[in-house]
């Protein structure tokens, strides 16, 4: 018997709202509302408003909660200041990434986790072996008592019942009331644009998600939210890096600091740092007006060497583009190759994965 889905307390809504539902992670999530191209653009160029409530929420508390935390990720976090936010990746022994993930030092000893949906389970049973029975270490997961929810676009900043968030800096956050409603509001996204990421009570999500949208916030669904982000160069966790990959094949060495004590996974990325990766994630732009997928396979000469992880249209740019692993030779910018389509090879070539800018 298939486990049911999981529902955010904003469910109604989406049926409401007739939107397209489909099992994302576990989870009945919209897909579109009205269409991918019509969201997308209303974040790039107004104001959109998605529930994010799959994003787990975990608070790691207690005496010892800073000391664990480093132990587990791959950036020091008894360095950021209280009041302070970080992106932060936690990673198996052997380097593979486990997942990304924002953390936010709300006190001295009390932290906010927000982590994707994948993998829930798996990443509890690591907090919970590697915390083992510290009574000065609390961890309580929110996920289920709570909503969130994402403003992105540059009209989100104009928005009267967010003007309180008005002068947050970018990756600050606050504990504050929005629509009279108590909230945590984080400057963050994850489309390339401004915004603000937003935990509520469950109960609150509904009046919360109306005052959005009466002020013109137009709902929107994953696909948009994937194009966006994939336009913005951002990656996605289970598809564009997992356990399988480690941050320096993906860019995102700069999530791992070596210069403080142990943590996991640390004698493996040192190895893998010193001894240079066979390939990298690239970006690229297809020729033409063909669409890569995940998995299409990357050839050069005729010989597969590397795989697409994430493709499709970029509205905003009106061409096709991807991300995809390739050997190291071939990663620069220029470098060309062809990607099979249908069994059918059609060019593309490597670009920047900062297809898009805000402003540029």
């Amino acid at each position: 018997m298939m486990n049911a889905l999981k529902k955010t307390p904003l469910n109604k809504v989406h049926r409401d709202l007739k939107a397209r539902l489909i099992d994302f992670a576990g989870w009945e999530l919209p897909i579109w509302y009205t269409s991918v191209l019509e969201e997308h653009r209303a974040v790039r160029s107004g104001v959109g408003v998605f529930d994010v409530s799959d994003m787990g929420r975990v608070w790691v508390t207690g005496k010892n909660a800073g000391r664990f935390l480093d132990r587990i990720l791959t950036r020091p976090v008894q360095k950021l200041e209280t009041g302070s936010s970080m992106l932060n990746m936690m990673c198996l022994e052997d380097g593979g990434i486990m997942d990304d993930l924002w953390l936010f030092r709300v006190e001295a000893d009390r932290y906010l986790i927000v982590w994707n949906a994948a993998n829930i389970r798996e990443k509890h049973d690591w907090l919970s072996r590697w915390s083992g029975s510290d009574p000065d270490i609390a961890i309580e997961d929110v996920s289920a008592d709570t909503a969130m929810v994402a403003i992105q676009g540059p009209g989100s900043r104009h928005m009267k019942c967010l003007s309180g968030l008005a002068d947050l800096p970018r990756f600050g956050y606050t504990e504050t009331e929005i629509a009279g409603l108590k909230a945590f509001a984080a400057r963050t996204g994850y489309t390339g644009e401004d915004g603000f990421e937003i935990i509520t009570g469950a109960v609150q999500a509904l009046p919360l998600w109306e005052s959005l949208v009466e002020e013109g916030a137009k709902p929107c669904g994953l696909a948009a939210r994937d194009s966006l982000r994939l336009e913005a160069g951002m990656l996605l966790c289970g598809q564009d890096m997992d356990s399988s990959t480690n941050p320096f094949e993906v860019g995102l060495g700069w999530l791992v600091d070596f210069d403080r004590g142990d943590f996991v996974g640390r004698e493996a990325l040192l190895d893998i740092k010193q001894r240079g990766v066979a390939r990298k994630l690239i970006g690229f732009q297809v020729d033409g007006r063909e669409i890569a997928r995940p998995g299409y396979p990357i050839v050069k000469s005729g010989r597969e060497v590397g795989k697409v992880t994430s493709g499709g249209y970029a509205p905003t740019l009106d061409v096709n583009i991807g991300l995809g692993f390739v050997p190291v030779e071939l990663s620069a910018v220029g470098t060309a190759f062809d990607i099979m389509i249908r069994n059918r090879p059609v060019p593309a070539r490597v670009v920047s994965k900062r297809f898009y800018r805000r402003g540029v």
